[in-house]
């Protein structure tokens, strides 16, 4: 974020934040930050729906804006994260100091260990006693020319002083100077799309109104899409997928084996006549029906009637768990795989917590265009799938007028496109999972999960919609099994 625009965006950030308590803090990933506030009794329209101030600490993609859904957080906080949390909580903003040469906020706070909170757009966050001498001085530069001769003047700054011609450049740099802006804009330049400015830079240029309209247009590229899981490379992805299907060629070898096992059923079943049923016997010699003489391994601490039940059950068991290993093997021949495991200091295994939604409490499915949909199995999972795995810019789904399962369909970030056939398929998954589920069409309407309220007091999975919008889908009960990714 460049310093001429954060020269217009922080005392518009400041006046929003004025008044706010700081509730906590999160640490989305390294120099990502979010910080989770209560709006004042009267907030300011800057605020309205806004309860997230983002900052990324990046010194060429830096970004700092109000944003109305935060990023999808880490099982457990960094330690920072929990330094911050302990002497920002309950403490609200009461006045900022500016220093935008060096992209630097500082935000005043009630009384506490440090009065100040310093927002900088190449470092960590942190709270003072007291600001840096110098802190917010503001450069000596009496005209033009002082300004292009200074060697701290920012290039954004000086390539638009060289644009204008020489008798208008004072005029410029003293609007500039004064807060004093037609509007801010953000345009595509060489090498991609560019930070907002408070001028027309590029040839195309989107012009917002606001410095903080334009913040929020462009955080969503440098802070959401910016910690989306990235596009796997293709070479690693063969690897992975060659590796699957050896697993799973093995999972088969040792499933065939059980189902194997049938013939033994049968050939103790065929000779039953001739055994004690409830006699505990060693390895037999039987002949089967259509195998001949076979060779029927007895578990001696179980009775011949077991042995058989315990033959039938096995080879069932290889059976249905065949039909799975047969759906994975085509989903693996078609490139779709399961996420790979995390690496580094996160791979650990997120600790079980108290009321978090266990594997068993869910339907896993995933589109044909690779999104992720989630339903909950019972109404214990319905309330957490809403409570606790949704992120406010998830998609939930339900039936319409009458019960059925949450289905949450899941984003990586607030900006990604639905495709049609995700959204459909999802729905479908929603109406299965109804009182409409014997219809050839089901209703179904669906809301980002922001929009989903629990209700205090009732029942689980009981909610209330801010909005929604409502959509008709054909049932195909086959969907289950061509999505299913876990049972």
């Amino acid at each position: 974020m460049d310093s001429c625009f954060f020269r217009f965006l922080a005392p518009e950030l400041a006046g929003a934040l004025a008044g706010v308590r700081f509730d906590t803090v999160y640490g989305p990933s390294p120099g990502f930050w979010t910080f989770a506030f209560t709006p004042p009794v009267s907030p300011t329209a800057a605020l309205q729906g806004c309860r997230f101030l983002l900052l990324r600490a990046h010194a060429q993609n830096g970004a700092m804006l109000l944003s109305p859904e935060k990023p999808v957080n880490p099982p457990s906080p960094p330690a920072k994260a929990m330094w911050l949390r302990k002497r920002l909580r309950g403490r609200k903003v009461t006045g900022f100091r500016l220093d935008w040469p060096h992209r630097r906020l500082a935000l005043e706070l009630t009384s506490g260990d440090c009065g100040w909170l310093l927002l900088s757009m190449e470092d960590d966050p942190v709270v003072l006693e007291r600001l840096p001498d110098g802190f917010g001085d503001a450069p000596a530069w009496s005209g033009a020319d002082l300004a292009l001769a200074d060697p701290s003047c920012p290039r954004s700054l000086r390539r638009a002083l060289e644009k204008e011609d020489p008798e208008d450049r004072d005029a410029m740099l003293g609007r500039f100077l004064k807060g004093a802006a037609a509007g801010f804009y953000m345009g595509r330049g060489p090498k991609g799309p560019e930070g907002p400015l408070p001028w027309p830079a590029w040839r195309e240029s989107e012009r917002f109104g606001a410095a903080l309209d334009a913040a929020l247009a462009h955080g969503r590229g440098a802070i959401f899409e910016a910690l989306a899981p990235q596009a796997e490379d293709p070479k690693r992805l063969r690897v992975r997928r060659d590796k699957r299907l050896e697993t799973l060629e093995k999972d088969s070898k040792r499933l065939q084996a059980l189902e194997a096992q049938h013939a033994y059923g049968e050939a103790l079943a065929a000779n039953l006549s001739a055994l004690e049923p409830r006699a505990k016997i060693g390895p037999l010699t039987l002949d089967h029906p259509e195998l001949g003489p076979l060779e029927v391994p007895m578990d001696p601490a179980l009775t011949v009637l077991e042995n058989m039940e315990r033959f039938f059950r096995k080879a069932a068991k290889g059976r249905r768990g065949q039909q799975h290993v047969e759906r994975l093997r085509a989903q693996a021949e078609r490139g779709e795989l399961p996420p790979p495991r995390p690496r580094g200091p996160q791979a650990a295994p997120e600790p079980e917590r108290k009321g978090r939604v266990r594997d068993a409490d869910l339907h896993r499915f995933r589109s044909s265009d690779g999104f992720v949909i989630l339903r909950g199995r019972n109404s214990a999972a319905n309330h957490r799938l809403v409570t606790e795995v949704a992120s406010p810019f998830d998609i939930w789904l339900h039936a319409e007028g009458g019960p059925g399962a949450h289905v949450l369909l899941r984003r990586d970030h607030p900006g990604q496109e639905i495709p049609e056939r995700t959204l459909l398929e999802a729905a479908a998954i929603a109406g299965l999972a109804s009182w409409q589920a014997g219809d050839s069409k089901a209703k179904v309407m669906y809301a980002q999960a922001g929009e989903v309220r629990k209700i205090k007091g009732a029942a689980l999975g009981r909610v209330r919609l801010d909005s929604a919008i409502g959509l008709v889908v054909a049932i195909d009960p086959e969907i289950e099994g061509r999505l299913r990714i876990s049972d």
